[in-house]
């Protein structure tokens, strides 16, 4: 009788585990994905090119709204600004956590 309640107890704590892992994961995901990450990645970018070619190639911010129900049709700079920016934020930590790896 005892072990079919330790049972249970886990069955349950088991699958309350996985709903709240679940939503962790979800809230992440609809965070990293969000509009004003990539608005960030995308602003980082454009001042990463912009330093880079000592102002010679600007591109235009990004902070036009898409209506909900239509469909945003970035150019091709914009891909560029947000890959550079998440590129270039990966390398900065990257770099910081050798450098501190190195002293340690």
């Amino acid at each position: 009788m005892v072990d079919d309640i330790g049972e249970v107890v886990v069955d349950v704590a088991g699958v309350v585990i996985r709903q709240a892992g679940g939503l962790v994961v979800d809230l992440t995901v609809d965070h990293v994905f969000s509009r004003h990450t990539a608005r960030f990645f995308h602003g980082v970018g454009r001042r990463v090119i912009a330093v880079a070619t000592l102002g010679g190639k600007r591109i235009p911010t990004s902070l036009r709204t898409v209506p909900r129900g239509a469909r945003a049709r970035p150019r091709r700079s914009d891909w560029l600004a947000l890959w550079v920016g998440i590129l270039s934020w990966i390398a900065l930590f990257l770099s910081i956590g050798f450098g501190v790896a190195h002293f340690l």
